[in-house]
């Protein structure tokens, strides 16, 4: 069977759904964003950028399944959410949904998954949009599903609770998850050095104003937190565009927990639990279920934001093998919309 994607930047979601499609080409942006890093390990899948490019009848009736993976800053909550509730609805970025799912009606495929964080699901997000596809996909013939769902218990390494929105031609079942806790970081790290040694790849940097205060930083603590314990508020110096304070570190840098799971990787910000540094872009890849030999295109300074702005590649690999098997079964749909939501493990009555 085969697939196309559109908007997957580094190519994490390629890697998951590849596993079960043939994947033939990338609809993408203008400029492509991480384009060489994409092309450095498919290098023989065709990228097509600008949307005025993409060639439609070239893959109309011939494409199973398209994925999508569309910017969320106008939702996420180090995007939109700062700007008010109903700012996604001018955010220009939106055209990338819509682009996407205008391709249901364009090539005609079997199915689509569009993903993005929780908050485009949300009333005050962008559930207006979702139920306006919704109710098109059900008109064009389609069953829609709303999945929204931990990627933990898709086998990847750490939380990450995201949104899809799916459309079959048939009937969709989702199984086959894993509800077990998810591993503690201290575990991730032991199975990371066990495999792959003291090889943990380029280290990410710390700001020179950061690292006295490194050694000071607790388990579970944001390295702003400590930085504040040691500078208090009358010392402190406002300038730039955002009057921000002068030397104090990114909110986003946080000391990992060895005994708790390790939260959403948003980019190369976590400290190592017991170590005095960032986290190393294998071991970062690893955490997110890249392979750890992936290649990495462009500065190195790039990396873990490339990691971060995607599917993650066990994610993608479920999402493509439930909607692999509504295709091969064919049964016929159940239910216009079916709302499924296992960002939280379910009560054991529901599995019974």
């Amino acid at each position: 069977m085969k697939a196309l994607g559109t908007y997957i930047f580094a190519g994490g979601f390629t890697i998951g759904v590849s596993k079960h499609f043939n994947v033939e080409a990338h609809f993408e942006g203008k400029p492509a964003a991480y384009k060489k890093t994409f092309q450095a390990n498919f290098p023989k899948i065709p990228i097509y950028e600008g949307v005025e490019n993409w060639p439609r009848k070239k893959y109309k009736n011939k494409i199973d399944f398209v994925y999508c993976n569309p910017p969320c800053a106008p939702w996420s909550n180090l995007g939109g959410a700062q700007k008010g509730a109903g700012a996604w609805r001018n955010d220009p970025r939106i055209k990338c949904w819509r682009d996407s799912f205008n391709l249901l009606k364009e090539l005609k495929p079997k199915a689509i998954a569009i993903e993005s964080v929780p908050r485009v699901y949300s009333k005050n997000g962008g559930r207006p949009m979702i139920m306006e596809l919704s109710e098109e996909a059900n008109k064009l013939g389609y069953q829609v599903t709303h999945l929204l769902i931990d990627g933990g218990f898709t086998g990847l390494n750490h939380s990450r609770k995201r949104f899809f929105f799916i459309a079959t031609k048939y009937n969709l079942t989702t199984s086959g998850l894993n509800f077990q806790p998810l591993p503690t970081a201290g575990e991730v790290l032991s199975s990371f050095k066990k495999e792959y040694g003291k090889d943990i790849g380029h280290l990410m940097r710390l700001g020179k104003n950061e690292i006295p205060y490194l050694k000071h930083c607790k388990q579970g603590e944001s390295l702003r937190v400590t930085w504040e314990r040691f500078n208090p508020p009358e010392t402190w110096v406002r300038g730039g565009m955002r009057n921000g304070v002068k030397g104090r570190p990114q909110f986003m840098k946080w000391r990992l927990k060895s005994d708790a799971h390790i939260p959403v990787i948003a980019g190369g910000f976590y400290i190592h639990p017991t170590e005095d540094r960032l986290f190393g872009h294998k071991e970062l890849a690893y955490m997110a279920g890249y392979p750890v030999d992936y290649k990495w295109e462009g500065p190195s300074s790039s990396i873990g934001s490339q990691i971060a702005r995607g599917v993650m590649p066990p994610v993608a690999e479920y999402v493509a093998r439930v909607i692999k098997n509504s295709i091969t079964d064919k049964k016929e749909k159940e239910e216009k919309l079916q709302i499924i939501d296992y960002r939280k493990a379910p009560e054991q009555e529901a599995l019974l």
